[in-house]
C-alpha cells in the first residue's frame, strides 16, 4: 500500500519569521518561509490553522508585502520575491511582520522616504543616490549628528552597507534600489534596538502550529 503521508512543510525552504497570534485573524499563528533557487530568493507565508477565511488571509499579508516593501509575485502562487531577487532577510522579516500587524478592514499604504524624527525634531529624508544608495538628509539642511545614528540604525534594519566615507549613507549590496522598503524601515529607524528584541522574541516562541491544534 502506497504511503500517502503528505509532509505539510515540504517545498516550505527555512521558516525566517513567524508570528504566533495574529490579532487580527483569530489569533493563529503564521509563519515566513524562504527558499533560494538559482540565486533569487522567494518567501512563502503558511498557517495551518483549518479556519475559512485563512487563504484569504495570507492573500492579503502577501499583497501587503508587496505594497509596504515593493515586491513582486514569485514562481509560486503563494510567493513573493524582490525585483533584484536578493535575500535581504532582515529587511523581509520587518516587512512580513509589519504586514501583520496593518489592520486588515483598509489596504496598506507605501511609506514615504521621510518621517519625523523626535529626538531631533525634525523630518529626516531618505533622498535616493543610484544604484541601491541612499543618504539621510534633515530637511532643514543642517548637518546633525543625530544622522550618523539614524544611518546605523538603517544599516541593522536593511542588513545594508554602511558608507565609511559619508556617515549619513548606506547601501544595498544587490545594487538597486528599494524605496518602499527604505520608507518603511525609515519609521522604525528611531526604535531599531525594540524592532531587534521582537525579533529575538519571535525566534524564541518556538514552532508554528501544525494541523489540528488550531481547530
Amino acid at each position: 500500500m502506497a504511503d500517502t503521508f503528505s509532509d505539510p512543510f515540504e517545498g516550505l525552504g527555512v521558516r525566517v519569521e513567524l508570528v504566533s497570534t495574529d490579532k487580527h485573524f483569530r489569533d493563529v499563528s503564521i509563519g515566513l518561509y524562504a527558499t533560494e533557487n538559482a540565486g533569487v530568493w522567494s518567501y512563502r507565508i503558511r498557517s495551518f490553522a483549518k479556519y475559512d477565511g485563512i487563504a484569504d488571509r495570507i492573500a492579503y499579508l502577501l499583497a501587503g508585502m508587496q505594497t509596504l516593501g515593493g515586491m513582486v509575485p514569485g514562481e509560486a502562487d503563494d510567493s513573493v520575491r524582490f525585483a533584484c531577487g536578493g535575500e535581504h532577510l532582515v529587511a523581509v522579516r520587518r516587512l512580513f511582520l509589519q504586514a501583520c500587524k496593518e489592520k486588515p478592514d483598509t489596504a496598506p499604504i507605501k511609506r514615504e522616504l521621510s518621517m519625523w524624527d523626535k529626538k531631533s525634531e525634525q523630518t529626516v529624508n531618505a533622498v535616493t543616490a543610484g544604484q541601491g544608495a541612499y543618504v539621510l538628509a534633515m530637511e532643514s539642511g543642517e548637518s546633525n549628528r543625530r544622522l550618523g545614528a539614524l544611518r546605523n540604525a538603517m544599516v541593522k534594519l536593511a542588513d545594508a552597507q554602511a558608507d565609511e566615507l559619508v556617515a549619513e549613507r548606506f547601501s544595498f549590496d544587490c545594487g538597486q534600489d528599494h524605496d518602499p522598503l527604505v520608507g518603511l524601515l525609515l519609521q522604525a529607524a528611531p526604535n531599531v534596538r525594540a524592532v531587534m528584541r521582537e525579533y529575538e522574541m519571535n525566534a524564541a516562541r518556538g514552532v508554528l502550529a501544525a494541523p489540528g491544534s488550531q481547530d
